[in-house]
């Protein structure tokens, strides 16, 4: 501990494998994974870890520390990771309740998709980053999920893939293409560049920035082909040892080929998260409020569109609840989108049980 504190890591290195090769002990093998990611060992670093955090002895609080650990190599060297979720929407096509409406001076009644009912599904994450050219921090990363339904007229899939140039200091570039398909029909296609930065970035405070740009395409509805562009501000600090607040704002613009649908946008999210001691609950919440104000009347109802959203989640994760390296989370949200054009209006509720 004296020879990793004085940064002798060899030294260090040499005298924890000899006690390794006496004792299968959780708290040698931490020791020597702590002094092995120092040393830039990063693979076999990893390994000893993961041994640890899988093990059922160690507490909650170590297991924090070493996934802290984990999450740093894994920015350097890449990863694959994989979730499922159990979820349920209560209304998953944004439908609004109401069902007459008057278009062009004529009353005309809305019959919903028979499919638009409260659902049960599962929703499979794939997220990964893989180093190209580590010495030039250039990588290629990629988010795949997939939201599977009974039958195919509600499942939803997304991507987002592309490649990243970190620059000196805590700059990074992207260059990439996001794309989703509703009902196994493509929706839309977004080839995009961006920029992130960390403003600050401590154990007790972060805050960064990061913009966006691209080209919209929506093979199905063209007249919603746009150039979009966004940016946004978050933060989060410690309050204290068991809590800290968070928030994000992100602004926003779409310049849509026809102009009814161009829009510019506004979404604030304040949060905050409390770690209970006993039980070692950490709940987690957030309240998003966004407004759009689109750009010019709506051509069916002849009005400009503007629409507020307000959107509730809850989070719930048992520090203790894990199986293996997973950890399971309850997530509860509420969504309500209030349009001055009521067909546009829609609220619905969340949950789903996450497996992480």
């Amino acid at each position: 501990m004296q020879r990793i504190e004085a940064r002798d890591y060899d030294a260090a290195i040499r005298s924890l494998r000899a006690i390794l090769a006496q004792t299968s002990s959780p708290r040698v093998k931490l020791e020597l994974a702590r002094a092995l990611f120092y040393h830039k060992d990063y693979q076999e670093a990893r390994a000893l870890f993961r041994e640890v955090l899988i093990d059922a002895d160690t507490p909650w609080r170590v297991r924090d520390n070493i996934e802290a650990f984990i999450r740093e190599i894994d920015n350097v060297v890449g990863f694959r990771k994989f979730s499922v979720s159990v979820v349920h929407d209560s209304n998953p096509r944004n439908i609004t309740s109401q069902r007459e409406f008057v278009i062009g001076g004529f009353r005309l009644s809305y019959l919903p998709p028979p499919e638009n009912k409260p659902v049960w599904g599962l929703r499979y994450l794939v997220q990964a980053l893989q180093p190209i050219y580590p010495e030039a921090q250039f990588a290629a990363y990629a988010t795949v999920s997939y939201l599977d339904y009974p039958g195919i007229a509600l499942d939803r899939a997304n991507i987002d893939a592309g490649l990243s140039k970190g620059l000196a200091g805590p700059a990074l570039l992207k260059a990439g293409i996001e794309a989703g398909s509703f009902g196994n029909r493509r929706l839309y296609e977004f080839p995009y560049v961006g920029a992130d930065y960390a403003f600050v970035h401590t154990p007790q405070q972060q805050l960064a920035g990061g913009v966006k740009l691209g080209r919209v395409r929506f093979p199905d509805y063209d007249y919603l082909d746009a150039v979009y562009g966004s940016a946004s501000l978050s933060g989060l600090r410690a309050i204290s040892e068991r809590a800290l607040a968070s928030a994000r704002v992100t602004l926003e613009h779409s310049d849509a080929y026809q102009h009814a649908y161009s829009y510019n946008g506004i979404a604030v999210a304040p949060g905050t998260s409390y770690l209970m001691s006993a039980p070692p609950i950490l709940l987690s919440a957030s309240v998003g409020l966004a407004r759009r104000d689109y750009s010019g009347a709506d051509p069916f109802f002849g009005i400009e569109r503007i629409d507020r959203k307000t959107t509730l989640e809850l989070r719930v994760q048992h520090k203790e609840w894990r199986w293996r390296n997973a950890k399971v989370a309850l997530i509860f949200s509420v969504e309500e989108n209030r349009s001055n054009i009521d067909f546009y209006s829609y609220r619905k509720v969340n949950a789903s049980i996450a497996v992480e």
